[in-house]
């Protein structure tokens, strides 16, 4: 079965999504081939994916919306023949603590799967996920353990391992210690120390307020 990944962040191969396949492809022994929306035209790269198998799409999540070019590719899909035994499963990667966050998106993908015909193997979400590219190794080998072992079992079973699934989006919702601890450091204002740091950094901490489109 030929499986297609689509890198959909449009920082392309310098992103967390970049990292995230890179990871899935280890625990494979099968080749994918791999492509980049931020390079494609979303028309040609709709047409090019209909001979494959499975489509992976992996992507960020801003706030609560995928980025535009994904939603121009995904308007170009067509629906698969019926009984065609094709798949498509996402990996969602975003900046926020709880998974839960990405519950309304994971819901459109799974009723996507069924307007494009194809078997839906699940939505993959990973929580706490935005600074994963400049975090040290020793921070990021759990993270990308179950990603080595998300890409193996897929290469064994064309399907998305639903326990290293569980184990990935967690904390699904925050609760008891976890929680009240979130709680105090907002208040503190901790939680916007890196932030911060990147307005600083692209001279624009002075503009931190403003409200362009209010």
């Amino acid at each position: 079965m030929e499986t297609i990944i689509l890198n959909g962040s449009p920082r392309g191969n310098n992103g967390n999504s970049e990292i995230f396949i890179r990871q899935f492809l280890k625990g494979m022994r099968t080749h994918c081939d791999v492509k980049y929306m931020n390079k494609e035209n979303p028309e040609e790269l709709a047409s090019h994916v209909k001979k494959y198998d499975t489509i992976i799409m992996v992507l960020p999540l801003y706030i609560h919306s995928m980025p535009g070019m994904v939603m121009r590719f995904i308007e170009h899909l067509e629906p698969s023949a019926v009984h065609s035994k094709q798949a498509i499963g996402f990996i969602l990667q975003c900046g926020f603590t709880e998974s839960s966050q990405c519950k309304y998106v994971e819901r459109y993908f799974s009723c996507l799967a069924k307007e494009l015909n194809r078997t839906y193997l699940g939505t993959v979400i990973k929580g706490e996920a935005a600074g994963v590219y400049m975090l040290p190794k020793f921070m990021t080998k759990k993270l990308f353990t179950l990603l080595n072992q998300l890409g193996e079992m897929y290469d064994q079973t064309h399907t998305f391992d639903r326990r290293v699934m569980e184990k990935l989006q967690q904390p699904y919702v925050l609760t008891g210690f976890t929680l009240k601890f979130m709680q105090f450091t907002t208040k503190l204002g901790a939680n916007k120390i890196m932030w911060h740091r990147f307005l600083k950094k692209n001279d624009a901490f002075h503009k931190k307020l403003d409200q362009p489109f209010a």
